[in-house]
């Protein structure tokens, strides 16, 4: 009888690695169902160490991309608003999947629904791809026996979150470029070029003229203690690296975003983007106003905004409106809170989220032109005088060495 080697999750969300006897892994994931047990992988155990070797040496080929999760959905709902059932439309969209990460998963998921688990239950044995946003919709979906609509809603909101972090990349793209080729060519002539201007301008003798003196200077330092900026900068990015992973560390640094010159109203207006569309989805989903803000803090992409929502969070749950407590905050614009009372007040909150969320994606494709229209000149501008000035600093000894041999 075959060994397989095992990880399964249990219903208290801890991850379980073990071996087990079974005939077959349709036996196993049957034992282990009646254990209590999820079953996320299964290996039999004399492929377990290939597995492993495959794994290392093809690593991020497996890697599951936002788009082919919101290609999955797209097809998913498509097939149940045409009234295919669930396993069925599973069993479809798994031949048009290529990625085997996500087959295996889809996979998994299919079985578990036909052996009676819920849909959002299945979703939620794999937090990594399917977020607590996109369980919870489909929860109420299937409460509500809209799941086709819902899904064709989680795929359309999916896509325009993507767009929309696509768009910010872009706007981003050319002036990081512009920035790096500035460094890069600054470095090469003050560790390569300047130093061969040294020798010949000590050779011809005569002072230096300052600028040149202090570009010298600086090529020294470079050239010969480059190595102490690296001992310092490896410690430096790993302890800062570690800080950045802690909940203080991810806090300020959200906040040191937001303050950013020019890019740091995008990071902020980005984030109540997030927030306004994905209550927006949740509420007109049949998820409540808790649940909903639950889901919002953890996948609003930003500690400061996710830190006012969790104390939100707490106050609405006392009793408190969701308007009273964001607009105790500096952060969430007046206009945001303003408009939520309005929708609070009406009883049409989802409205009035959905117009926050539509103005604010149009300020961000504002903010990102202004910001592509105002980085890359001033990126040229500081390159312009950094390569003027290096310029300038080399040409001058020229003149006197000129001088020196007219004398």
């Amino acid at each position: 009888m075959p060994r397989y080697q095992y990880e399964a999750i249990t219903h208290s969300g801890a991850t379980v690695n073990n071996t087990l006897e079974a005939d077959s892994t349709a036996e196993l994931k049957a034992q282990l169902r009646q254990m209590g047990y999820w079953p996320t992988q299964i290996v039999e155990e004399g492929e377990a160490l290939e597995s492993k070797a495959k794994r290392l040496f093809s690593i991020g080929s497996k890697k599951i991309k936002a788009s082919e999760v919101e290609f999955f959905t797209y097809q998913l709902a498509a097939l149940l608003n045409a009234h295919v059932a669930l396993p069925r439309a599973l069993e479809v969209t798994l031949e048009q999947i290529t990625n085997p990460e996500l087959n295996r998963i889809v996979s998994q998921v299919k079985y578990d629904v036909e052996h009676g688990a819920t849909f959002n239950d299945a979703l939620n044995q794999h937090p990594k791809i399917f977020t607590d946003l996109y369980v919870n919709m489909v929860k109420a979906g299937e409460t509500g026996g809209v799941l086709g609509e819902v899904l064709e809603r989680l795929a359309e909101f999916a896509e325009r979150q993507r767009l929309l972090k696509n768009q910010v990349v872009s706007a981003l793209f050319y002036p990081a470029i512009l920035a790096s080729l500035m460094i890069l060519s600054v470095t090469i002539l003050m560790i390569f070029v300047i130093p061969k201007f040294t020798t010949m301008f000590e050779d011809l003798g005569g002072k230096l003229p300052m600028p040149t003196q202090v570009l010298i200077s600086v090529s020294d330092v470079l050239a010969g203690y480059w190595w102490i900026g690296i001992l310092v900068a490896v410690p430096s990015g790993i302890l800062l690296r570690n800080y950045l992973q802690t909940e203080i560390g991810k806090t300020q640094f959200d906040r040191f975003k937001i303050k950013l010159p020019l890019i740091g109203t995008i990071f902020s207006t980005f984030a109540i983007v997030r927030f306004t569309r994905t209550m927006a989805t949740l509420l007109e989903n049949g998820v409540r106003m808790l649940p909903a803000l639950q889901v919002v803090k953890d996948t609003i992409g930003n500690k400061v905004f996710s830190n006012i929502i969790s104390d939100a969070e707490k106050e609405v749950e006392q009793g408190s409106t969701l308007s009273r407590e964001l607009d105790q905050s500096q952060d969430f614009p007046t206009l945001v809170t303003h408009m939520i009372a309005v929708g609070e007040e009406s009883g049409e909150p989802v409205t009035m989220l959905k117009k926050l969320s539509d103005y604010y994606d149009m300020e961000i494709k504002k903010s990102l032109e202004r910001v592509t229209g105002s980085i890359g000149p001033l990126v040229i501008l500081i390159m312009g005088l950094l390569i003027g000035f290096i310029a300038v600093a080399m040409i001058l000894p020229i003149f006197e060495a000129n001088k020196l041999i007219g004398n």
